[in-house]
């Protein structure tokens, strides 16, 4: 049976690009930074555009040789983390509306040559927390103008 579950990005809390088949992600309110490439990039890319588990889950296993239940079991491993990592959050139903172009999800053939499966991996980074925090920019509202959180402790020097 199809997973038609959905996740959504975290945003704004969380802030991301893909350059070069790389996604770096930033969390704006912990300063952890994190970066997927290869598969991972692609899977991003997926949950950006609301496509559910159960097409990710194709289009990979339609991509890359591998044991279908290892893939499973890499990917949901994967969204596991991203929302431990508070990067991701299920999506409700009415967020489904944008959805990706992925009719041809598990069609595509191996051809001669097909890439092995390597389970993604989020790599994550703390090295910049203090900086990232001191950063007013996480402190703007939807429009970009500055806001202020009552959250943050106040420095009396």
């Amino acid at each position: 049976m199809k997973d038609l579950s959905r996740f959504r990005i975290n945003s704004p809390k969380v802030v991301h690009e893909t350059i070069e088949g790389e996604t770096v992600l930033v969390h704006l309110d912990t300063g952890n930074y994190y970066s997927l490439d290869g598969i991972g990039a692609y899977i991003w890319g997926f949950i950006e555009s609301s496509v559910d588990v159960g097409g990710i889950i194709e289009w990979v296993a339609g991509r890359y040789r591998g044991d279908r239940g290892e893939i499973e079991e890499a990917l949901y491993k994967l969204i596991n983390e991203l929302q431990r990592e508070d990067l991701v959050v299920k999506a409700e139903t009415q967020e489904y509306e944008k959805h990706m172009d992925h009719s041809d999800c598990g069609s595509a053939s191996h051809g001669e040559h097909p890439e092995i499966f390597v389970a993604p991996v989020l790599h994550k980074y703390t090295d910049m927390q203090e900086l990232l925090l001191l950063d007013p920019i996480h402190d703007v509202d939807e429009t970009g103008w500055p806001s202020s959180r009552d959250d943050l402790p106040v420095n009396d020097q």
